[in-house]
């Protein structure tokens, strides 16, 4: 009996560390931030994950989906520091190198950034996205010859890789080589025919040939169309897309006309009529561009309502 309870203790002790454990990885885990423009629907969320997150501490999944809802939302801080923890868990899981990568470069970090996508072309060699958002980040760094070298090798592996290609066109647009911006642009055109991006080039480059009603074209098709996103980023935010899926329409069409009148013409806006997950992730997307400060969640909600909702004979005039 007395061997018994002397080895009592030491039956308890493994248990009783992994709990301690447990409860100091939890604690690395950062704290939900004051929400002040995210509404009802967008702040359970944050709270489900974050409770999921502290319930399996040391579930690199659990943990980076919470990285991923903050940077769908722009805490920066908060996706970094998730991430950062999702990685030491999970070192071989490439999503969370990506993710921390993509930040960093929306943050302006450039030396962070260059390390993380090196890492992730490491996990994934000859990968063309992973090498043309090296060279996109070099190109943003004014590192010419690297930005060059990288968005060549992407475009060997991939000729119409959106990333590289835009990159090489600006890397010529730059040295104001107008026909060879035009070669490489318009081929992006067939798979992506609304690519924004794409179309402002084509503007500026028939622009300065004097190819006046081509420049006008694609000047009036880059005011209002779309970005490409890779498949992980479409799946990171896409966690943002349903908070705004319902809200009231009434204040929609002043939001519309004050919010948005600044980047395009209401002409435009009122040409689409399209389903409702559309307008929401293209205002999303608006969001991401100009801050939550910008258009709050409540107020993205009206805009999305009402431009579902509104009837066909309604115009911004």
């Amino acid at each position: 009996m007395a061997k018994s309870l002397e080895r009592a203790p030491l039956i308890l002790a493994g248990p009783l560390l992994a709990l301690l454990g447990c409860r100091d990885e939890a604690s690395r885990i950062p704290a939900l931030p004051t929400f002040a423009r995210q509404n009802r629907v967008s702040i359970s969320k944050f709270v489900e994950a974050d409770r999921s997150a502290r319930e399996e501490p040391r579930s690199a999944e659990a943990i980076g989906r919470l990285g991923m809802l903050y940077h769908a939302y722009r805490f920066l801080d908060e996706a970094r520091t998730s991430y950062r923890i999702a990685h030491e868990l999970a070192p071989d899981d490439f999503r969370f190198v990506y993710y921390a990568a993509k930040l960093e470069k929306t943050a302006f970090a450039y030396e962070a950034a260059e390390a993380l996508f090196r890492s992730a072309i490491a996990m994934k060699p000859g990968d063309a996205e992973l090498l043309a958002e090296l060279g996109d980040l070099y190109l943003m760094w004014n590192r010419r010859e690297d930005a060059e070298t990288h968005l060549a090798k992407a475009r060997e592996l991939d000729l119409l890789q959106p990333v590289a290609a835009l990159g090489m066109a600006r890397l010529r647009m730059l040295e104001q080589k107008w026909d060879a911006v035009i070669e490489i642009v318009t081929p992006l055109l067939t798979p992506y025919p609304r690519l924004s991006r794409a179309h402002q080039l084509l503007a500026a480059a028939y622009g300065a040939l004097g190819i006046e009603d081509k420049r006008a074209f694609h000047q009036e098709a880059g005011e209002y169309g779309s970005a490409v996103d890779s498949i992980l980023m479409q799946e990171l935010n896409e966690f943002a897309v349903d908070a705004i899926l319902d809200g009231d329409p009434a204040s929609g069409r002043d939001l519309l006309q004050v919010k948005c009148a600044r980047c395009h013409n209401h002409e435009r806006i009122y040409d689409h009529d399209e389903e409702r997950i559309w307008w929401a992730r293209t205002v999303r997307r608006m969001q991401r561009e100009a801050g939550w400060d910008w258009l709050t969640d409540d107020e993205a909600a009206s805009v999305v309502a009402y431009l579902t909702e509104r009837r066909p004979s309604e115009s911004g005039r």
